[in-house]
């Protein structure tokens, strides 16, 4: 990386919107034309393979132990982070009732999509709600926050579905169709869909790495976590 994709990676904004990433990504792999279009289930591993390369084997993590408090900066192998991420599969078919539905992973366009918008409403819960005097007033604007959020993660999630198979075997593959089948019917549908995209998540995490105390000898766990905006630091 460079010094102008260092900085990049240091502005909040930038890492909300996601073009910060997007920059650093052209920079470092030219090859990759579209990088919003990038899977989520191959985006950790690229994050990965650039800080390895620009920073070395390690990434420094600080942990406080859970016995005496104390605190210390242990090492973890961006290695086993890559090894982690690449042996990670990913769940495309979901049975629902006798319903076949097959998913895809998202792009790093929707998932940053879906972040804008929390962030949106996160703020606007902590800047704009406290101004407003009238409490019926104040809990409509909440339940559209919410509903902001409901939508955004709503349209993702039909988004990543590719394919619906019913109890006859028919198919149906086309974006329009799914989406309102998906909103008119049976909420397990949306539902079983929204389990596996976590699941799915949950299967891309970074597991806790055994650490030790340098006081106590205590043993616990710390994570390393792919957070753009603390992964790519020096250390």
């Amino acid at each position: 990386m460079t010094a102008s994709d260092e900085i990049a990676l240091k502005t909040p904004d930038g890492l909300i919107t996601g073009d910060s990433v997007i920059s650093v990504i052209k920079n470092c792999i030219p090859a990759i034309k579209d990088p919003w279009m990038i899977p989520m289930i191959d985006f950790d591993y690229i994050l990965a393979s650039i800080r390895l390369a620009s920073y070395g084997e390690n990434i420094t993590t600080s942990g406080a132990c859970e016995k005496c408090q104390n605190v210390d900066q242990f090492e973890i192998s961006v290695q086993s982070i890559l090894d982690h991420v690449a042996s990670a599969e990913f769940q495309t078919t979901i049975p629902v009732n006798d319903f076949t539905v097959r998913i895809r992973p998202l792009y790093y366009k929707e998932t940053t999509e879906i972040n804008k918008v929390s962030t949106t409403v996160q703020r606007a819960i902590t800047q704009q709600i406290p101004n407003i005097k009238d409490e019926d007033e104040k809990q409509k604007h909440i339940e559209s926050l919410y509903a902001m959020i409901n939508d955004s993660t709503l349209n993702a999630t039909i988004s990543g579905i590719t394919e619906i198979i019913t109890p006859d075997g028919d198919t149906e593959t086309n974006q329009i169709s799914i989406k309102e089948f998906i909103k008119n019917t049976d909420p397990i549908f949306y539902n079983k869909v929204q389990d596996a995209y976590k699941n799915n998540a949950k299967q891309m995490e970074v597991p806790l790495s055994m650490v030790a105390c340098s006081e106590c000898e205590h043993e616990y766990k710390v994570s390393a976590s792919l957070d753009q905006s603390n992964f790519f630091v020096r250390g």
